[in-house]
């Protein structure tokens, strides 16, 4: 493959050299999804209240950004396909002791630490390769890599709800997603990744390159991850335990919740995957996110659970696009800057991802769920706002990305 061509195309399932990418990718979503389907049997088992039942998702985060810094501060003079399948198999680990070892919130929380620690590598990794080669078409190259990070979000929460309505503890899922990690780890060692060129360990100095080649979208490109990453983080952890507490439904069922939002995530990306080539990304970002303010406050108001479903999958709706897209503008900056600024997002979104869902825990038990998941609402609409600033400091304009 040339170079030429390697920079203008994006990616193709049919392209069998991004299998291992997607694989991934994929991997990703399954175990970044987990917590929200486990997490009221995890409460009950540990003796865990729900005023710092939040904690277990800042242990996870706490870990992708611990991650993202070593990634851009340490070991950018490692080879990113070493990198990835090291990852992989510390995700193993943390997961498979969270199932064997963990005896409280505490011990809980150090082992859940380095799934999240290997994870974010997983996660940065494969978008980092598209920022930095694909520069024609970024935004479209995010929504196909993203679309197997939907699927694996929307497939695990049905297959952990069957599971545990079938007996199974929580344990028995983190041992299986141990198991996944592990084969994926593997794939990546028999397929690896062409490299990343051009990466540096970051100093003082570049970073402030970076943020100089353009200071108002570097900003807003983060600000639109924490307010992003917040809203949808608040669903996918909370959902299942909103619909148990609040209508009385078994664990199976609540756990559909989630699925129909992931559901609804990735029939919006392939509606999405189209108008990317005609449609400015800002304008998908500004209408996606206000859909998703919208009816994430219909989930909090629901008066059922039926209505819970429907509103969460209309939400996924409009989320649908949201990240690949924010994630496509690391693309408007210089080669290896681009990684740089990929990194970056996914360090802002774990930000988000500490904050955000750890609140509702607390003014869930202070005010009522209903309360604490209008705060989704709030950040999707934030970012909504936001999304008109893009064009203004992208120099986007009208034009399709």
């Amino acid at each position: 493959m040339s170079e030429r061509v390697e920079h203008q195309r994006a990616p193709s399932p049919s392209r069998p050299s991004y299998w291992p990418l997607f694989a991934a990718t994929f991997l990703v979503g399954v175990v970044m999804i987990s917590l929200g389907p486990l997490l009221d049997p995890i409460l009950a088992d540990l003796d865990i209240p729900l005023s710092q039942a939040g904690l277990l998702s800042v242990a996870f985060a706490t870990g992708m950004l611990v991650g993202v810094f070593a990634l851009n501060f340490l070991l950018a003079r490692v080879p990113a396909s070493l990198t990835i399948v090291v990852a992989a198999w510390v995700q193993a680990a943390g997961l498979a002791a969270s199932g064997l070892l963990a005896r409280g919130l505490w011990t809980l929380f150090v082992t859940y630490f380095f799934v999240g620690l290997g994870i974010v590598f997983l996660n940065s990794l494969p978008g980092m390769w598209v920022g930095s080669h694909v520069k024609v078409g970024t935004h479209r190259a995010m929504v196909v890599l993203l679309l197997f990070f939907a699927v694996g979000m929307m497939v695990a929460p049905l297959v952990i709800g069957a599971v545990l309505g079938l007996g199974a503890g929580w344990r028995w899922v983190f041992g299986g997603e141990a198991v996944l990690s592990a084969v994926v780890a593997v794939l990546l060692t028999v397929r690896p990744m062409s490299d990343i060129s051009g990466r540096e360990n970051l100093r003082l100095r570049q970073l402030r390159a970076v943020i100089g080649f353009n200071r108002a979208l570097f900003a807003a490109v983060l600000a639109a991850s924490v307010l992003y990453i917040g809203s949808e983080f608040i669903l996918n952890v909370w959902l299942p335990k909103f619909a148990i507490d609040t209508f009385g439904v078994g664990k199976s069922v609540a756990s559909v919740a989630v699925t129909l939002f992931w559901v609804g995530l990735v029939v919006g990306r392939l509606v999405v995957l189209g108008l990317t080539k005609r449609v400015a990304a800002w304008r998908l970002l500004a209408v996606g996110m206000g859909v998703m303010a919208v009816f994430a406050l219909a989930v909090a108001l629901s008066v059922s659970l039926e209505m819970v479903m429907a509103m969460a999958f209309v939400s996924g709706l409009g989320a649908s696009a949201a990240f690949p897209l924010i994630l496509g503008f690391s693309g408007r900056f210089p080669t290896w800057h681009a990684g740089v600024v990929y990194s970056a997002v996914i360090m802002a979104g774990a930000l988000g991802r500490i904050v955000f869902p750890y609140l509702i825990g607390p003014i869930a038990e202070a005010a009522g769920f209903r309360l604490a998941m209008g705060l989704a609402f709030v950040l999707a609409g934030a970012c909504s706002l936001l999304a008109f600033l893009l064009p203004r400091v992208s120099g986007e304009g009208e034009a399709a990305g």
